[in-house]
């Protein structure tokens, strides 16, 4: 886990831990107002058998990141609460508090915990003497585990511990790679209204659509995209979701979950950014996923190349409107050679007697960046349909990772044909 989590004095949490047993002293069993599976008002009785402590705190540490706990319960009437509902109803909301439930061998952390500590067994049991004996000790620390390499605390993600091993794994095999890139404060102060792009400023129209704690990373969102995605624009269309696409990057915000298998034929996300709301503890920031090394599609672009033509520092793209058809398709063009691309670029620029025009080129995975501009690419005679929207003009199926590698000119082609 990042090392940006912030972390508190023992005491804090030796507090928050006698609080928790006085409220367990003074109801062990509790009538628990929820919703059932159809949104229906339901309650519930559930009484907490047993609490552990576990983690850092019960190993002795100084400095813990938060309190974990594990709950062993039983449902007396109704049916399984939430367990959010359950621990607000028995505890109210203390801060940097995890909850587990099950036991320390078996629980809903996916861990086994070595060294848990039983604190309360029933009413009526010593547990300021089971807390009294847990020795403090300078030198404990966290201890390791196997999702460490994750920059996020689970709290801030949407996904089980069974989820976030596997991920850990898909990346340790260089299927998948990753970075952390930090929020600063600094990061979310408005910039100067001058400095904000086109681009952005549809993002600055759609931001009062979204949650207010997601309004709050919009400066930082901002300045991420104009180093991270130097193309695309934004797709609002999720807005509501705190879901939001810019180019070839997918924005997840709040309590982000990673889609299972979330690059397979999809040859127009380059990469994840799971942001997080911002909060005290931390770690602040985004947590961008990509395909690594070893995942099928870097292996099958690694020698795959293609030029393209550049207008006022952007991929040039053309619209294209069929009388029968009720709306316009943005189509790129790729080339296989430079001289081909140039060649191109000479004949628009005598029809338009505009600039000189350039000529840019992408390979590997940069390739994306380019698909998730447009509609349709234009490779030769290939013409790949990228969205619904190409598929529908064209009347045929969106293109494939493959369809795509395939029509694409391989590097030692372009060599000898340049």
């Amino acid at each position: 886990m990042a090392v940006l989590e912030k972390r508190s004095p023992r005491e804090s949490f030796t507090k928050k831990l006698e609080q928790i047993c006085q409220r367990l002293d003074e109801a062990s069993t509790r009538t628990i107002a929820h919703k059932d599976f159809f949104s229906k008002a339901a309650t519930s009785q559930v009484e907490i058998t047993s609490l552990w402590v576990v983690g850092s705190y019960a190993r002795g540490a100084m400095i813990c990141g938060d309190l974990d706990l594990v709950l062993e319960y039983r449902v007396v009437e109704g049916q399984h609460p939430s367990p959010r509902t359950m621990t607000r109803t028995f505890f109210g909301t203390p801060q940097y508090v995890s909850y587990y439930f099950g036991t320390p061998e078996s629980s809903t952390s996916g861990v086994v915990f070595t060294s848990a500590v039983q604190i309360w067994t029933g009413p009526g049991c010593d547990w300021r003497a089971a807390i009294d004996l847990i020795t403090p000790d300078p030198s404990a620390s966290r201890a390791e585990r196997e999702t460490d390499s994750i920059p996020l605390r689970p709290e801030q993600l949407y996904m089980e511990p069974e989820r976030l091993q596997e991920l850990v794994a898909l990346e340790k095999r260089g299927i998948l790679e990753w970075e952390f890139i930090e929020i600063t404060a600094a990061d979310l102060e408005p910039a100067p209204t001058e400095e904000i792009s086109e681009r952005d400023r549809k993002l600055l129209r759609i931001a009062p659509m979204m949650a207010k704690k997601s309004q709050v990373l919009i400066p930082a969102i901002i300045r991420l995209m104009t180093k991270h995605e130097r193309f695309g624009v934004w797709d609002s269309s999720d807005s509501y979701r705190v879901t939001l696409g810019c180019g070839a990057t997918a924005l997840l915000l709040g309590r982000p979950a990673l889609p299972y298998n979330p690059f397979d034929d999809e040859p127009t996300i380059k990469q994840y950014a799971l942001i997080p709301h911002i909060s005290r503890k931390g770690p602040n920031g985004a947590w961008i996923i990509r395909r690594g090394p070893n995942h099928p599609d870097a292996q099958a672009l690694a020698n795959r190349h293609a030029y393209y033509l550049v207008s006022s520092g952007s991929p040039e793209t053309v619209m294209h409107r069929d009388r029968y058809k009720t709306w316009s398709t943005e189509i790129l063009e790729l080339f296989r050679t430079q001289e081909e691309a140039r060649e191109f670029a000479v004949m628009l620029d005598e029809e338009d007697e505009s600039p000189e025009t350039e000529i840019g080129r992408a390979e590997g995975l940069d390739l994306i960046s380019l698909f998730a501009l447009v509609d349709v690419v234009e490779i030769g005679e290939h013409q790949l349909a990228m969205t619904h929207a190409g598929a529908a003009y064209f009347e045929r199926d969106k293109a494939t990772m493959n369809e795509i590698v395939v029509a694409l000119p391989l590097s030692n082609q372009i060599s000898s044909e340049a």
